[in-house]
């Protein structure tokens, strides 16, 4: 019997982790998504996957069975998986069409709402700001005037950034509006709801594993970068830019309560997963979890860092193994890459590298810059994907090593002498 394996969605990054490992296992790979996605990435990059399908709506499980069963495939697939995390409810859906009707385990993640209802329910040790649900953009302009600012609105089933505002009095929370009624979700559709929350300061985090029969394993930790941008109407948004990964072998004991409590939580008990969250006072404060790899290039910082490969144990999980937990390293160094938007940026990171002889600056994925309508369906995708000059990579002792020259970069100040920074390569 061929063994098939079907992901939904292609990878923004250009990447295609699962595909790699489901190759080297003996598997025929299908790829379901957008045509007009397709046609977009198949400019710059040869899909490695055996069978594409072209679909309107990949976030729609019916419409990729009925393109799986048209294709003429007559085995069912015997992986799932997601390419990206705005499809990534359809691949549970999926996973649950297809297994034993007499058992209905399969696990459909929940969008960020959902999330925070599950832990306030659980009366979590562990805070999240302040938040209130929305139905649509209109009824949060008409809630403006109680409000507590300065506030973060996100869409409850976007991703990347998309259409994630940062406000701080109550006309900017109009401007916000105005943007998020004419936002599209990826692949044009529109945003089931939003969350309004209070806007926290610290240190942002995330946080890489997998769960195997129940039992979560961290792999890494990543400290973010999250660049703030104003637009010429005088909102903000947020870009995440930098990571920095280090080994998760001495994770602070909070940190790994926290992992476990989540997983708990959400009833997560099989495959990749990355939390983000942001400590406050010492304290992580959760902000969303993905039920997925993270993008990004983060993959590869996971190899780096530990020398395993993120995707691949994964997709041992989802056909059956077992994983025991991430063995130690004989390397304790952090790697971290920083996505430049800006020449002013890339010019500044090939300045370091040159002066300081480490790191390197990565060559992009060189998608096409096109002008489309905010109806598009690749409309998010050019808006949150697009426009990446390069890539800073390096190596040294410690994340705050590395953060120091990320946020010289990022914001264009005197860069930290050669002395300073003690890099590992």
């Amino acid at each position: 019997m061929k063994k098939i394996f079907l992901q939904i969605g292609a990878t923004r990054d250009g990447q295609n982790p699962y595909c790699d490992v489901a190759q080297r296992e003996g598997y025929f790979t299908v790829l379901a998504e957008m045509g007009d996605f397709i046609d977009y990435q198949s400019i710059c990059l040869d899909l490695p996957f055996d069978m594409i399908l072209r679909i309107n709506r990949p976030e729609s499980p019916f419409e990729v069975m009925q393109a799986y069963m048209n294709a003429g495939l007559l085995e069912h697939p015997q992986v799932v998986l997601a390419g990206f995390e705005a499809y990534n409810q359809s691949a549970g859906r999926v996973r649950e069409i297809l297994g034993d009707p007499l058992d209905r385990r399969s696990f459909i993640p929940l969008d960020k709402y959902a999330q925070r209802m599950a832990l306030n329910k659980a009366h979590s040790p562990f805070p999240q700001p302040e938040f209130r649900f929305f139905a649509s953009a209109l009824s949060i302009r008409d809630a403006r005037d109680a409000l507590l600012y300065p506030c973060v609105i996100k869409p409850v089933d976007g991703g990347g950034g998309l259409g994630v505002w940062l406000v701080k009095s109550a006309p900017e929370l109009d401007k916000a509006v105005d943007k998020l009624v004419t936002t599209m979700n990826y692949g044009g559709r529109c945003f089931s709801g939003f969350i309004v929350e209070s806007s926290l300061q610290g240190d942002e985090f995330s946080l890489q594993g997998v769960v195997c029969n129940g039992v979560p394993h961290a792999l890494t930790c990543c400290q973010k970068l999250i660049e703030q941008v104003k637009n010429p109407d005088g909102i903000t948004s947020f870009y995440e830019s930098g990571h920095v990964a280090i080994a998760a072998h001495h994770l602070p004991p909070a940190f790994s309560a926290f992992m476990k409590l989540c997983c708990n939580t959400f009833d997560y008990r099989q495959g990749a997963f990355h939390i983000d969250f942001i400590v406050v006072d010492g304290m992580p404060h959760f902000l969303e979890m993905g039920f997925r790899l993270s993008g990004m290039g983060v993959v590869n910082l996971v190899k780096e860092v530990t020398g395993v490969n993120w995707a691949e144990i994964a997709f041992n999980i989802e056909q059956g193994k077992s994983f025991s937990g991430l063995g130690q390293t004989g390397d304790n160094k952090a790697v971290g890459q920083l996505r430049l938007r800006q020449a002013s940026q890339l010019t500044a990171a090939e300045f370091w590298v040159h002066q300081n002889q480490r790191g390197c600056v990565l060559a992009p994925l060189k998608l096409p810059q096109i002008s489309v309508s905010r109806d598009s369906t690749l409309y998010a995708d050019l808006t949150r994907h697009a426009g990446i000059l390069g890539t800073l990579r390096l190596s040294a002792a410690s994340q705050h090593e590395i953060m120091s020259v990320f946020h010289a970069v990022s914001t264009i100040s005197p860069l930290p002498l050669r002395e300073s920074l003690r890099c590992a390569g």
